[in-house]
C-alpha cells in the first residue's frame, strides 16, 4: 500500500516540480542506500526479480534510494524508490484491481522498472518512452512480492515534468502528464481516465493497447477510452488495498485534492487531480503525505478506537494519507537553476525522507550528490530491534507515542521534530546562498557534509526522545518531574 502525489512546475513555490511518496507496507523496515555512477562491458546484464539476465547499458546512472528489507526474486531488497543524478525521480504505488493478461514469455517486473528508470533516466519523459520499449519487448508480469502479486503505477517526475505510468500484467500500459498548473495523485489504484490518442504531449502508451481492447471487448468503437474503467477491473487481489471504490483508495484521492485544491466534491467521484487554491511549498508536501483527516468528518482521532487519547494512527490499514504502517515518506525537491557549463553540469536535486510513520517522524534532507550515507540509514533487518539502525529508532518513538498519543506526540514528538524540520530548511536555506560562491568540487562537498550532519542531527534525536519517553511514560506511571 502505497500513495504518490505530483505538483505540476507551476502549482509550486520552487518554480519546479515538486513529488511527495508514501511507501507503506506494516511490519517492513527500511533502508536508505546509494548506487554510483558505472560502466559496464558488452558482456554485462541487467539481472531481472525473476532471474532472467537482459542486456545491459553501457554505464549506469548514480542514485539515491529507499527499500524494503524483504526477498522479491532474486531481490534480498524490495520497491526502490528514489531520484538519480538527472535530478529523475520515481514512487512506485501497488495496485490490486486490474485486468490481468499476463503470459508465460512475461518478463519485467515492478521492481525491475523502478531500478531501469533510476539506472537509465536522463528525463522523466525519455524514461517513460524507455520503459515503454522495455515493456513492449520484454513484457511485464504481476509483483512476486509475498502477499502483493498486483500490478503498479509508476510516479516518475523531474525539475520540469511528472507523469504517472500504469502498467497492466501482459504489457499494457499508458502514461499520463501533470499538467503544469495541477496537482494529481494515485492512491492503490489506476487513476488515468479518459486518453487523447491524438494529444502525444500529455498522453504516452503501448502500441495495441486499443487494438486489445477492442479485441478483448473491454472497449467499444465510438466509446470514451477510459484507461482506469477498461484495465482497472477483474478479481480483487488484496482487500486491504484493492478497489477503487474503496474507503482506502476513495478517500485518500479525495483528501488529497481537498487539501491542496479545495475542492468541495462528493469522495465517490474519480477526481484524483485539481488546480491547487495556493502555491504549493515542499513543507506543503510533507504535510499532506502526514495528513489523518483532520478537522474533517473523517478524522480519524475522533473514532473510538483512537481512545482518550485521540491517536489516529490506531488502524493498520486506514483511509487516510499518513499511516502506521510507512516505511518512508518521501519528497523530492527538485532543482532547475544550471550554474555550471553543460560539460561540468551539477544537479542538486534533493530527496527528503521520512524513516517510519512521517507524522510522528521528521524529514531528513539527502542530496543526490552525496554517496556516502550515514551507516544507521543503511541497517533495518525485519523483526530485529535494533537502535543502530535509525529507520528502528524512528519506529519506537512512533510507537511509543501511542502509550498516551495526545501527551506524547502531540505535545513533546511533533513539536520536536518540528522544530528539528525547520533547523533543516534554515540551514539549507544559509547553504543555498553559500553555495552560490563556489566551485563544483567545494558545492558537492558542502552538500554532502550537509547531507551527513543533518541524518546524523535527526538519528540523536530519535534516539534522544525514544529514551526520554521510556523514562518518563512508563507503563502505568507518569514521572512527572522529568
Amino acid at each position: 500500500m502505497c500513495f504518490s502525489v505530483i505538483a505540476g512546475r507551476n502549482t509550486t513555490t520552487t518554480g519546479c516540480v515538486i513529488m511527495g511518496v508514501n511507501n507503506d507496507w506494516p511490519g517492513s523496515p527500511g533502508q536508505v542506500h546509494h548506487k554510483p555512477h558505472k560502466s559496464y562491458g558488452s558482456e554485462d546484464t541487467f539481472l531481472t526479480v525473476k532471474g532472467i539476465e537482459i542486456p545491459q547499458l553501457p554505464e549506469t546512472f548514480a542514485y539515491t534510494y529507499t527499500v524494503c528489507d524483504y526477498e522479491t526474486g532474486t531481490r534480498h531488497l524490495s520497491w526502490a524508490d528514489g531520484m538519480n543524478e538527472n535530478q529523475v525521480a520515481v514512487g512506485m504505488t501497488g495496485v490490486y484491481n486490474f485486468h490481468n493478461n499476463q503470459q508465460d514469455t512475461d518478463i519485467l517486473e515492478a521492481d525491475d522498472l523502478s531500478i531501469l528508470i533510476l539506472e537509465r533516466g536522463k528525463t522523466a519523459r525519455q524514461s517513460i518512452e524507455m520503459i515503454g520499449e522495455l515493456i513492449d519487448q520484454y513484457g511485464y508480469t504481476v509483483s512476486s512480492i509475498e502477499g502483493g502479486s498486483g500490478a503498479v503505477t509508476i510516479a516518475v517526475a523531474d525539475p520540469n515534468e511528472g507523469f504517472f505510468l500504469e502498467v497492466v500484467p501482459g504489457g499494457l500500459w499508458v502514461a499520463r502528464k501533470v499538467n503544469n498548473d495541477e496537482v494529481e495523485c494515485r492512491p492503490n489504484c489506476f487513476g488515468t481516465q479518459e486518453i487523447d490518442f491524438l494529444d502525444d504531449d500529455t498522453f504516452m502508451y503501448s502500441s495495441h493497447l486499443r487494438s486489445y481492447a477492442l479485441a478483448s471487448d473491454l472497449y467499444h468503437e465510438g466509446d470514451t477510452f477510459n484507461f482506469s474503467k477498461i484495465f482497472g477491473q477483474g478479481p480483487i487481489v488484496s482487500e486491504a488495498f484493492g478497489g477503487t471504490d474503496k474507503d482506502v483508495n476513495r478517500l485518500r484521492r479525495y483528501n488529497c485534492v481537498h487539501r491542496l485544491c479545495e475542492l468541495k466534491h462528493n469522495p465517490s467521484l474519480y477526481i484524483y487531480k485539481g488546480k491547487p487554491s495556493k502555491k504549493i511549498s515542499i513543507l506543503n508536501m510533507m504535510d499532506i503525505l502526514r495528513d489523518t483527516f483532520e478537522g474533517t468528518e473523517y478524522d480519524l482521532s475522533k473514532y473510538q478506537e483512537a481512545g482518550m487519547a485521540r491517536n489516529p494512527l490506531w488502524m493498520e490499514v486506514s483511509h487516510s494519507i499518513g499511516q502506521s504502517g510507512t516505511v518512508f515518506s518521501m519528497v523530492f525537491e527538485f532543482k532547475g537553476n544550471k550554474r555550471f557549463s553543460e560539460a561540468d553540469e551539477m544537479q542538486e536535486g534533493c530527496m527528503w525522507i521520512a524513516p517510519a510513520a512521517s507524522k510522528l517522524s521528521c524529514f531528513v534532507p539527502f542530496y543526490i550528490v552525496t554517496s556516502d550515507i550515514p551507516h544507521p540509514y543503511q541497517i533495518a533487518n525485519t523483526g530485529d530491534y535494533d537502535l543502530d539502525s535509525a529507520w528502528w529508532a524512528f519506529q519506537e518513538v512512533g510507537q511509543l507515542c501511542y502509550r498516551n498519543y495526545d501527551a506524547i506526540a502531540n505535545k513533546l514528538v511533533k513539536p520536536e521534530f518540528s522544530k528539528l524540520q525547520q533547523t533543516f530548511f534554515s540551514e539549507q536555506l544559509a547553504l543555498n546562498n553559500n553555495l552560490a560562491t563556489l566551485d563544483k568540487d567545494k558545492c558537492i562537498d558542502e552538500l554532502a557534509n550537509f547531507t551527513h550532519d543533518s541524518a546524523t542531527k535527526a538519528y540523536k534525536e530519535a534516539l534522544r526522545l525514544g529514551k526520554y519517553i521510556k523514562g518518563k511514560y512508563l507503563s502505568n506511571t507518569i514521572v512527572e518531574w522529568l
